[in-house]
């Protein structure tokens, strides 16, 4: 479950086990691209200690970074996105973002 309020936004892609790298920095999140923003998510019960004693815990997926895309400076390469924010530098691998938004 996403923690996230979806009211005003529609979904458009998403891939919950994407490659981001942040400032050179690798995480496996969730990405949702809606008709407004590109969200990371990080799920809180991935590294739950009961998810390995017999007991599922399903994904809480929490924000970790609200990108909103109107006038965001982007470039593909070789199928990756690269996303210019003003203090980051973040890479999505294997995701062509024009592909998703177009």
């Amino acid at each position: 479950m996403y923690n996230y309020d979806f009211t005003k936004e529609k979904i458009i892609y998403e891939n919950p086990n994407a490659y981001i790298e942040v400032n050179a920095n690798v995480y496996n999140l969730s990405l949702v691209v809606t008709t407004q923003n590109i969200l990371l998510f990080n799920n809180a019960n991935k590294n739950n200690i009961l998810n390995n004693r017999g007991m599922y815990m399903p994904p809480d997926y929490l924000l970790e970074l609200k990108i909103p895309y109107k006038n965001l400076q982007y470039k593909i390469i070789n199928g990756d996105t690269y996303l210019n924010l003003k203090d980051k530098e973040i890479l999505l691998y294997d995701i062509d973002f024009h592909k998703i938004i177009n």
